[in-house]
């Protein structure tokens, strides 16, 4: 009996000791962990999703992929799965599972190595918000104390929650929603059972299962998870069965974003000014935006395709010569990468010249050979300073050997054709009239997201801001019948203590000209003489009061030639001024943003189309494009000047814009040494503007003006935004009178009269006196 005592107080003191010990772990292991009420109000880091106005996702911005989605969204299969695969006890146990431990301990000692993991779904959820994936006794035994806090404060759905939207899938996915887009493209509530099962064999090993990487490990644990289901009674065996035979369908990307462009980038920097980027990529916003991928992708190809065009009239490079044994080097690592396909014709690819024949070249990819027809190209002629930094290569014969590197781009019919690698850069950025939204904007030849947009680019914009010192003569008086005097103009600057002798490009005057005809023909001696008449502060103070510009103007003669930089975005919008009747705005590029949990949080619409915009509704931001457009110019002189812009295409520097076929306004732009060519231009139904040139202000090349460089570009996207739209002509406001007027002398026309053009003009202002015997100009 004494013994009996013994051992019972042996017992008692042995579990008094236990019960101390624990209680010591317990408060000593408890020191400085994390406070579970957080999880409360915790919200989960969630990705920033793009769509247009049809609802296609376009563009996702993210720390963390992640769809915060509510616990009634998620399918019931799918929780099943992850319960049977992760902690089939979940709804029993208190947050630890002592049995599931003991077991997977023997298991790893049996083994000799860790084989069988023992954690509950809400020691998971633990390790992943609060502790760091170190595998130690202590940190699990904070585990433990944290899963056994979360289960008291914390209903076992709640915590379900929270696993299933914060787990890490793979494949850059975190939670159950984001993983069913990034594996298999669609939303939780089209997944089958099979993909559910696939999804809940992830969190073991995310890359050793991962579907796209290893199918057939993936396969094996898919169908393990759904014999775990059939065991927990959750799904029958032949639903188990049914499902084990699906085959396995996973994206072969992940989704990739469709604005990966200066439209996109845009809206990034949009977003970021408003909300910050660390809200942009972690607060799970919803946004909404009027992007056309077709439109986007025609004015990026009409890019790519004119600068290719221009680049192939200007002077053929010499090329880079291997020898021998970097041939062969260059051939083995091109067979390992070169495409399995011939190269689009807006695609650049590098090929090496095999052989020379008499009139063709022998070129390789690595993969493909080609017979190339020799192009009839004019060799450049190399600076000193080229020869002087590269001897070897400018002292070769100037003609193709083998062993050169060349490049070569699709011809469109299966084959190829020559071509160089281009420094040449150009930008385009077009507005839809008709909706206030942008329709394009392409950031360079090969501008790729967060890149340098050169829509925003500061460069001289030459002739293309005439319209504004013409509009603001037709706002002071003009007509488009005054006369204007083209002849030579010399000014002296003291300051330098030399002569400013401004020129037509052509080299030529035309002596007494009307107002249309020196804009029609960019007449830059009649320009000047325009501005002085005019003068400069008067017409700092139009641009800055009138316009879109951003920027300080100094007021100088030389305005009137386009010498003050200004950015392609600036010089859009400030010619929206005149296609639109006279109303400043600027196009919206976000119609609406939402949080997580949707409401609203900004609502964009046009300035053009607004009116009242928001009316009574209270919202907690205010687009800034929600106000109305604003009227600073007069609809007589927006339409006058549009009218003259009509002529600049007609009859003036923009003739090869006829070629659209429809009634179009616009205006060329070209800076010394043709550094940079523009052209901006309108339809009532869509404005484009393009710029071209090199970043580092080098010549484009000779005779590259905005006619010959960027007006192409401008009708190839413009052809292309117009396919499928009305022919619509612009509508002339009240308060216009039109007159047929002889331009030879700026007089009404007679019968002798050899160049007439029926002309528009403020009511009143039409000139009364007919035209003399006065021979036309030259």
């Amino acid at each position: 009996m004494r013994i009996l005592r013994i051992l019972l107080a042996i017992v008692v003191a042995c579990a008094l000791f236990a019960v101390i010990g624990i209680t010591i772990l317990f408060y000593w292991f408890s020191r400085n962990l994390p406070d579970v009420d957080r999880l409360a109000h915790y919200k989960p880091p969630a990705a920033t999703r793009v769509f247009d106005l049809q609802g296609h996702l376009l563009a996702e911005y993210a720390d963390e992929f992640r769809i915060v989605v509510p616990m009634d969204e998620i399918p019931k299969r799918l929780i099943q799965a992850f319960l049977a695969a992760e902690d089939q006890q979940f709804y029993e146990h208190p947050g630890i599972n002592p049995a599931r431990i003991l077991a997977a301990a023997i298991a790893d000692l049996r083994a000799g190595r860790p084989v069988q993991g023992g954690s509950t779904i809400t020691q998971q959820l633990a390790k992943n918000l609060f502790l760091t994936p170190e595998r130690s006794l202590a940190r699990k035994i904070r585990e433990a104390i944290l899963a056994w806090k979360i289960e008291r404060r914390f209903s076992k759905n709640h915590i379900l929650w929270l696993y299933l939207n914060h787990i890490y899938l793979g494949r850059g996915a975190y939670g159950v929603a984001a993983a069913a887009w990034r594996y298999f493209g669609k939303p939780l509530s089209e997944l089958t059972l099979a993909e559910c099962a696939m999804l809940a064999g992830l969190p073991k090993a995310p890359s050793k299962y991962a579907p796209h990487k290893h199918p057939k490990a993936a396969l094996a644990r898919r169908n393990t998870v759904l014999r775990l289901m059939a065991e927990a009674g959750f799904i029958s065996r032949k639903e188990a069965e049914a499902a084990m035979r699906e085959p396995l369908h996973v994206l072969p990307v992940p989704f990739s974003s469709r604005m990966n462009n200066a439209y996109g980038d845009k809206v990034y920097r949009l977003l970021a000014a408003r909300f910050g980027e660390v809200r942009v990529r972690r607060g799970g916003l919803v946004v909404f935006v009027p992007y056309r991928e077709n439109d986007e992708e025609a004015a990026r190809r009409a890019v790519r395709q004119g600068v290719l065009a221009i680049e192939e009239r200007t002077p053929y490079r010499y090329p880079e010569h291997l020898d021998t044994e970097a041939q062969a080097q260059w051939l083995a690592e091109a067979a390992k990468h070169a495409p399995d396909e011939p190269p689009g014709p807006l695609e650049l690819r590098q090929a090496l010249v095999r052989k020379v024949e008499r009139d063709a070249l022998v070129v390789t990819d690595g993969k493909h050979r080609w017979r190339i027809p020799i192009p009839d190209w004019r060799w450049e002629t190399p600076s000193e300073d080229k020869r002087r930094e590269d001897p070897a290569r400018y002292a070769r014969p100037r003609h193709w050997t083998p062993g050169d590197l060349v490049w070569i781009r699709g011809d469109g019919k299966g084959g190829v054709r020559l071509t160089q690698r281009t420094d040449l850069q150009a930008a385009l950025y077009a507005v839809d009239l008709t909706t206030g939204y942008p329709l394009a904007r392409v950031g360079g030849f090969d501008f790729t997201f967060r890149g340098f947009d050169r829509v925003n680019a500061s460069r001289q914009p030459g002739s293309a801001m005439k319209p504004f010192l013409y509009a603001t003569a037709l706002d002071a008086g003009w007509t488009p019948a005054s006369i204007l005097i083209d002849a030579p103009l010399v000014f002296e600057n003291p300051e330098l203590g030399d002569f400013w002798r401004p020129e037509n490009y052509s080299g030529r005057f035309a002596g007494p000209v009307t107002l249309r005809n020196a804009l029609e023909h960019s007449r830059n001696l009649a320009s000047v003489r325009l501005l002085m008449d005019l003068g400069p502060r008067r017409f700092v103070q139009a641009l800055a009061r009138n316009y879109a510009f951003t920027r300080r103007f100094e007021p100088q003669l030389a305005l009137a030639l386009g010498v003050s930089e200004v950015s392609l975005e600036e010089l859009v919008h400030s010619y929206l001024v005149f296609a639109s009747g006279g109303l400043r705005w600027q196009p919206t590029w976000i119609t609406e943003v939402d949080d997580r949990e949707g409401h609203v949080l900004l609502r964009g619409v046009p300035g053009i189309r607004c009116a009242a915009c928001h009316g009574e509704e209270k919202l907690a931001g205010i687009s800034p494009t929600m106000r109305p457009a604003e009227r600073t110019l007069d609809r007589v002189t927006s339409f006058l000047i549009t009218n003259l812009m009509r002529g600049v295409i007609e009859r003036g520097t923009g003739r090869r814009a006829r070629a659209l076929g429809r009634p179009a306004a616009g205006k060329t732009g070209t800076t010394n040494d043709q550094a940079d060519a523009w052209f901006v231009g309108f339809t009532p139904e869509v404005l484009t503007g393009v710029w071209v040139g090199r970043d580092r202000h080098d010549p484009i090349g000779p005779h590259e003006t905005g006619a010959h460089a960027a007006l192409p570009i401008w009708l190839t996207a413009m052809q292309a935004f117009h396919r499928n739209r009305p022919v619509r002509d612009f509508t002339p406001p009240t308060g216009i009178e039109w007159a047929p007027i002889d331009q030879a002398t700026g007089k009404l026309a007679t019968p002798e009269s050899k160049d007439v053009v029926l002309e528009a003009f403020r009511a009143g202002t039409a000139p009364r006196e007919e035209s003399g015997a006065r021979a036309p100009l030259p």
